[in-house]
């Protein structure tokens, strides 16, 4: 197994634990937490519960004259440590102490029907208002706020590493790219060359019909630059990329850069072939961050296209 294959086995597994872990982490964010959210609050509801059922009992067996006075304030207290309306009514309290009363199978029977006649009368005695039924109480306010966190920020969370991962994606494919492309150029930068120059020839000789447009000749103080012209005072810098294969790279663009160097005007790349992804990018880049030189892009191939790209930027 060669250094490709084992790069591309292990570029495959780090992609597959990346969606593994973006799907872990929305299912624990959507589901796992909210219903661990809410069982804890389900939980402490019940111990609620049973902590008032269980003093009613202690209060109605060792007090035959209770009348439950201090019910409400109980309930209230328990409301209070909840953060949220108590679930059940003053009836349903006693009711479901009744049941728990019968459940209790050390009391004698008698003493179970006993207290359940108990608080039976007192049933009877409670005002309209404490028979009502509250409606069941889902969770409290924190409690929603804290699975809709959880909810929200697992979507973001997995939005965010979707967008990374698509991101790194795109990055390494123009990296990749970038690099296919300059090994291309170096296989065929020797059999191009006698291209290159019948290519910036014809460019040049495009440029000798127009007789609005002055040709400049480099002196022996300049960077190497290709073609320079003026046209109504204002500069222009050309350089001749021609290519057999693949596209033109960072490495002819970091060079053309160089050349244009310190000078105002308009820079010319003209190109045959494709600009990779980066080049365009780092094209973008420069005009935006300079405002002495621009760089603009020319595709031709052949002296027409090259005629037809300059009435269009150079109208006569």
């Amino acid at each position: 197994m060669n250094t490709k294959t084992l790069k591309d086995w292990f570029t495959n597994l780090v992609t597959i634990f990346s969606i593994v872990g973006l799907f872990t982490t929305l299912y624990v964010g959507i589901w796992y937490i909210p219903g661990w959210i809410q069982e804890t609050h389900n939980n402490k509801v019940k111990n609620a519960e049973a902590e008032i059922l269980q003093s009613v009992k202690e209060l109605v067996f060792n007090d035959t004259t209770y009348t439950l006075a201090e019910l409400p304030s109980l309930v209230r207290a328990k409301e209070i440590s909840l953060q949220e309306g108590f679930p059940l009514s003053i009836n349903d309290i006693l009711t479901k102490t009744e049941e728990s009363f019968m459940e209790d199978k050390y009391l004698p029977l008698a003493k179970r029907k006993e207290l359940i006649d108990r608080l039976e009368r007192i049933k009877m005695k409670l005002p309209k208002e404490s028979k009502t039924v509250k409606p069941k109480v889902s969770g409290s306010g924190a409690t929603s706020i804290g699975k809709w966190f959880s909810i929200i920020g697992s979507i973001v969370a997995v939005m965010l590493g979707i967008f990374s991962t698509y991101i790194k994606f795109k990055s390494d494919k123009e990296k990749e790219a970038e690099l296919q492309n300059e090994i291309h150029g170096l296989i065929s930068e020797t059999e191009m060359r006698e291209f290159s120059y019948e290519f910036e020839r014809n460019i040049e000789e495009t440029l000798k019909q127009r007789p609005d447009i002055i040709l400049e000749y480099k002196d022996t103080h300049d960077t190497g630059i290709g073609i320079v012209f003026s046209k109504d005072g204002k500069k222009y810098f050309v350089e001749a990329k021609y290519l057999n294969r693949g596209k033109m790279g960072l490495s002819h663009y970091y060079n053309f850069i160089n050349k244009i160097k310190n000078k105002q005007g308009e820079a010319w790349l003209v190109y045959n072939a494709e600009l990779t992804p980066m080049v365009v990018k780092q094209i973008a880049d420069f005009n935006k961050g300079n405002k002495n030189m621009s760089i603009v892009p020319v595709k031709a191939g052949t002296p027409n296209e090259f005629a037809a790209k300059l009435q269009e930027l150079l109208p006569r």
